[in-house]
């Protein structure tokens, strides 16, 4: 690991908001230079390490860097380290040669920090994601629960010692087509009563549409 500190601080914005909106993720591309960066952030209350852990999918080269974050998120302190290895994926990305110019990381990651959006719309988010997903779903560890079940059947309702996990919850943005705002309003339904999603691999499976499910939701409240 070299001994330079990268400032992202510029991602503290959009970080923040989606913290305060109950919208976990963050999903957004940057292109500097011959490079195409998306960054992709996962992070909830049940689990801890992801809120320091950045995924910086290169689009050029489909290789995906997992990063880890530190200083505070909030408020503008965020840096990252780089070992020589992704270094040389950068400049891959890049389309650099080491040796051959010169290469200023200082410069570099200023320009990166720079073009990080200080709004973005969940909309935006799930666009992004559906758009890189089939490249990059093998390369994210540990973002979904049972990763291999993409199939909604329906719901279930949770004990009062329980709530829905967002690892869960965060498939709707993958394996449905609801826009961001009605799956916005199914996670706070979901939550709101202490009920997850249930989910299958099994191809054959009649699956539940989007639809479906805020209609379970809302007899399943009703017969509490």
């Amino acid at each position: 690991m070299t001994s330079n500190a990268y400032n992202l601080g510029r991602i503290a914005a959009i970080y923040r908001d989606a913290v305060q909106h109950g919208e976990p993720t963050l999903a957004f591309e940057v292109r500097q230079g011959a490079g195409r960066f998306v960054f992709l952030m996962f992070f909830s209350e049940e689990d801890e390490d992801a809120k320091d852990r950045l995924f910086l999918f290169l689009r050029n080269t489909n290789y995906m860097l997992e990063l880890k974050l530190y200083g505070n998120h909030f408020t503008g302190g965020t840096k990252l380290y780089l070992t020589p290895e992704k270094e040389r994926r950068i400049w891959d990305e890049l389309q650099v040669t080491p040796g051959e110019v010169s290469f200023d990381w200082e410069r570099f990651f200023a320009e990166l920090n720079g073009a990080i959006p200080q709004k973005l719309a969940l909309q935006s988010t799930l666009d992004e994601l559906r758009r890189v997903w089939p490249t990059a779903r093998d390369r994210l560890p540990d973002v979904l629960d049972e990763a291999e079940k993409t199939v909604l059947l329906g719901i279930r309702r949770l004990p009062a010692s329980k709530r829905p996990r967002d690892r869960t919850l965060r498939k709707l943005y993958l394996y449905t087509n609801g826009s961001a705002a009605d799956i916005s309003r199914l996670i706070q339904a979901l939550t709101g009563s202490n009920i997850t999603l249930v989910w299958t691999n099994e191809a054959e499976a009649d699956g539940r549409s989007f639809a479906d499910i805020f209609t379970d939701v809302a007899r399943a409240k009703a017969t509490r």
